[in-house]
């Protein structure tokens, strides 16, 4: 399938399985085969901020995380490496540092990098960058995932 860049939030939740307010990703900027960079807009709005931490919001890095891998699992559909009705799911996280906060307002330049993929498992590198500079690396696998209607 040819795609037209950047895919906006109706493109990406088209061609991921999350809802709102699970769907991270608000747009797909570039995919080359192996690797995808992806936008999202943090939110002063999102629930999660009412409670961590109130008195200074601070984006919790498993929402990053999650974030990073929405991107990889994007290039497993727009690569067209999982069958129709699969997607590729969290089995394992690696490596995962943090390195600055993140705020509301702030946008996420997402990063995923297809390393490898053995016995149907999928490896990745991925990283979330703010304003040039690296919030978040990550190593992380997934699987495919049958969603049966």
């Amino acid at each position: 399938m040819n795609y037209k860049f950047p895919l906006g939030r109706d493109a990406v939740s088209a061609l991921l399985p999350h809802a709102p307010p699970a769907l991270l990703v608000d747009r797909v900027l570039s995919f080359d085969g192996k690797s995808t960079h992806a936008q999202v807009d943090v939110s002063p709005e999102w629930d999660v901020f009412r409670g961590h931490f109130p008195d200074r919001p601070i984006l919790p890095g498993v929402l990053m995380i999650e974030m990073v891998a929405q991107t990889g699992a994007l290039i497993g559909v727009l690569g067209e490496m999982v069958t129709k009705g699969d997607f590729l799911a969290f089995t394992g996280i690696d490596k995962a540092r943090f390195r600055l906060p993140i705020v509301p307002g702030d946008t996420l330049d997402l990063h995923a990098e297809l390393l490898d993929v053995r016995r149907n498992i999928y490896r990745f590198k991925g990283m979330a960058v703010c304003n040039g500079a690296r919030a978040l690396t990550v190593e992380f696998l997934a699987s495919p995932l049958t969603f049966d209607s």
